[in-house]
């Protein structure tokens, strides 16, 4: 009678469904990262700006009905490139003045744009280039990679769990405060017709943090499999984004000023050119304007979109590939 049987048993455990198991490791990395002390403090500062933004959405809503509120709406349109982009949307620059309350749709959208424009797009880039470079190098480096895939778990589970960690924390950065600032602006509405007129925020909130999220992701999760050491990793990643903003300016900037006798006027830098599409922060920054509908007097460009489409099926597949191929050293 044998006393050890070393033979195959069955796992008489309860199995995970297929699907939760990205989900797994995503929280997993989540729960590791969410220890770091410094990723508290840089969210936290990042939330400043959000609180800014509802202070004026709500500020405009408690004042679009009072005596003043022609003032409001007069010195937000006063800035060249506020006036510029409200043309460029369809809005009637003096019947807003004179009806503050058809310029809400306008006033939301272009606080919500400018969010995501500058404070949380530069948020993003910081936030991705310190976390992201480690999600791959790091288990390349110590055949950590080999624990996770022993397991159930294929190369594109093991992917898609890594992106979930930037997802979380891009979703943290971008959607979740627009979404309250919307919630904001309806709850101190005092017009019962304010959810109306701005129903379709939300969704372009959504579409816009997504267009911000996945070639991102696709691209940073890609550097990070490309290397075993996470500093090159966080270098490439911020080279990326340094070296096509420079190039994008100093190649417009010199075309504009070839083209015309005077400087070029800042309230004409977001409008598209083929040259937009070698900075990946106008290019992003292009296609939100367009998904707030910000620029609806301006030819659509299908340019942008396929750039961003096939950067992002490219960097996850640069990623699978590297993944699956370490797999099978």
């Amino acid at each position: 009678m044998p006393i050890l049987d070393v033979g195959y048993r069955t796992w008489e455990g309860v199995r995970t469904p297929r699907w939760s198991r990205a989900f797994i490791v995503a929280t997993t990395g989540i729960h590791l990262v969410w220890k770091g002390a410094w990723l508290k403090r840089v969210l936290l500062f990042m939330a400043a700006p959000a609180l800014l933004a509802a202070i004026f959405v709500g500020g405009f809503e408690q004042t679009v009905d009072r005596a003043g509120a022609q003032d409001a709406v007069r010195w937000m349109l006063s800035a060249p490139p506020a006036r510029a982009v409200a043309t460029r949307s369809g809005l009637d620059v003096e019947s807003a003045i004179a009806d503050p309350a058809s310029a809400r749709h306008f006033a939301w959208t272009f606080v919500l744009f400018n969010l995501f424009r500058y404070p949380q797009s530069l948020g993003m880039i910081l936030v991705v280039g310190l976390v992201a470079p480690r999600l791959i190098s790091y288990d390349l480096r110590s055949r950590g990679y080999l624990l996770y895939l022993s397991r159930p778990l294929t190369p594109w589970e093991y992917v898609f769990g890594k992106a979930g960690i930037v997802f979380f924390l891009l979703l943290m950065m971008t959607a979740v405060p627009a979404l309250l600032i919307y919630l904001v602006g309806l709850f101190l509405s005092t017009d019962v017709w304010a959810i109306a007129q701005t129903w379709d925020l939300p969704l372009r909130i959504v579409f816009a943090s997504m267009v911000l999220i996945l070639p991102t992701t696709a691209v940073a999760l890609a550097l990070s499999s490309l290397t075993q050491e996470s500093r090159y990793a966080g270098f490439a990643w911020f080279a990326f984004w340094v070296i096509g903003a420079v190039s994008f300016r100093v190649i417009w900037f010199s075309e504009q000023a070839r083209n015309r006798r005077g400087p070029p006027r800042f309230d004409e830098f977001d409008q598209y050119s083929s040259w937009m599409l070698l900075s990946p922060y106008e290019t992003l920054g292009y296609l939100q304007q367009q998904i707030f509908g910000l620029n609806q007097t301006d030819t659509f460009n299908w340019a942008p979109w396929v750039a961003v489409v096939a950067v992002s099926i490219i960097g996850f597949s640069i990623t699978h590939w590297r993944v699956a191929r370490m797999l099978k050293a």
